[in-house]
């Protein structure tokens, strides 16, 4: 990332250059009065830089372990930038503080710098047109967040279809495999469709359940995926449900064809989440499907991996595309881009907290979580941490959950008729056609 730094040469060799002249002209200087020239009048170059302060409001507070990052970040950058003073407000991000935050944009008290999140709580500020535009600030600083991943600015995006913020971190779905077992029944992971029907039908003729699965409990993580297998994120993210209706069927078919082939506990309609989570832990499930929350839970093993949900094949997904989230970052208000004086200042400063270097070392002491950026191995995280940062910092498109916009009536509704499908009771067309039902009338 390009830093900015103060360039002193010119003036040192300027004043050297006139301590030569001096001593050569001695006898003129005697001879001659001398007029000093007043102190504010020096050339631009030996003055000092003018004193800014800024006001920077962060999530980065309380017991948040990037509460250390935040403050390193923050003695650094005084340190190197000795005519600028940080005001630093860092708080947990409860609904306290977010009604805070809002209640001071409402008031004309906003800060300078923001961090601040990029979902619906977003909205209000930029409605009230008080933060600067991604786009806007880097018309001028072009190397501004150029090392943040496309896919994690675009997961980023406000609900006005803008980019305002620089994520740092955020949250990863995928496919959490017991390696162990699978090179101990001579099976392949599960790294393309193929190889997955293969895994589910040779450990189904074990007494290993092939994917630890509650689908009358929490199906959500097999909805998203099987979804985003069929359709890719370009499908998954389109919230027209009917002009994707049959990457929906297709994806929700898939329940019946996996039970069918003996993929999920028999008890899959009555059992419990934690429940076959446990069975995943304790090596008696080959695989289970969650998010990155899950990495500390897996403990330090090396027998534990993370691998993306492959696509099925009919060249609409990848295999490299995630659920994934990136739902805060920092912004720059305009109070601070309008300001001449903090301007520069504001954008230095986000720089310095969002380098690849500073990401890497918040989803370190977070052990684990998308990265922003590429930021290759990572030591100081288990090998499922690094496994899971480094599926995320090379995924090609990411895309958030579908509860997040479908309406609750239509999630809940599908969400009661998984086990139905699995079974074969329930028509996965017909279910979509209610879905679309439901969400249409909200």
């Amino acid at each position: 990332m390009k830093k900015f730094q103060k360039v002193l040469a010119l003036g040192l060799a300027a004043t050297m250059l006139g301590g030569v002249f001096v001593g050569c002209n001695s006898k003129l200087a005697e001879e001659q009065p001398v007029t000093e020239k007043p102190a504010e009048e020096k050339p631009a170059e030996e003055k000092s830089a003018d004193p800014v302060t800024l006001r920077v409001v962060s999530m980065f507070g309380g017991t948040d372990p990037m509460a250390a990052v935040l403050d390193k970040v923050v003695d650094q950058f005084q340190k190197d930038n000795a005519n600028v003073t940080l005001e630093v407000e860092a708080a947990t991000a409860d609904e306290t503080w977010k009604s805070n935050v809002l209640t001071d944009f409402a008031a004309g008290n906003e800060p300078d710098v923001l961090h601040f999140f990029t979902d619906v709580n977003s909205k209000t500020i930029v409605e009230q047109g008080k933060v600067v535009p991604l786009s806007e600030i880097q018309a001028v600083y072009p190397d501004y967040g150029s090392n943040i991943n496309p896919a994690a600015l675009a997961s980023a995006t406000c609900a006005d279809g803008v980019q305002y913020a620089i994520p740092t971190h955020g949250y990863y779905e995928g496919i959490y495999v017991n390696t162990d077992l699978f090179e101990a029944n001579g099976i392949d992971l599960p790294t393309d469709w193929t190889k997955l029907e293969n895994a589910i039908t040779e450990f189904a003729k074990t007494d290993i359940t092939p994917i630890a699965v509650a689908l009358g409990h929490i199906p959500h993580y097999w909805i998203e995926h099987l979804i985003l297998a069929e359709g890719g994120v370009k499908d998954h993210s389109n919230r027209d449900i009917t002009a994707v209706k049959d990457t929906w069927v297709n994806a929700l078919s898939y329940f019946k064809k996996f039970n069918d082939m003996g993929a999920f506990p028999v008890d899959t309609a009555t059992t419990q989440n934690e429940l076959v989570e446990a069975q995943f832990i304790n090596k008696q499930a080959a695989m289970f499907v969650d998010g990155s929350w899950c990495v500390a839970k897996f403990g330090d093993s090396d027998t534990v991996t993370l691998l993306p949900m492959p696509g099925t094949g009919n060249g609409k997904c990848d295999g490299k595309e995630l659920i994934s989230g990136f739902s805060s970052g920092f912004y720059i208000t305009k109070k601070a881009w309008d300001d001449p004086a903090k301007r520069e200042e504001a954008v230095k400063f986000i720089q310095a907290m969002t380098t690849t270097e500073s990401i890497a070392e918040m989803v370190t002491l977070a052990g684990g979580g998308a990265p922003a950026a590429n930021v290759g191995e990572l030591t100081g995280l288990s090998p499922l941490g690094a496994a899971g940062a480094a599926m995320a910092g090379n995924a090609t498109a990411v895309d958030g959950a579908i509860d997040g916009w479908l309406a609750k009536p239509a999630w809940e509704y599908l969400l009661s008729k998984v086990s139905g499908i699995a079974a074969g009771t329930e028509d996965p067309s017909a279910v979509v056609d209610q879905i679309i039902t439901l969400n249409n009338a909200q």
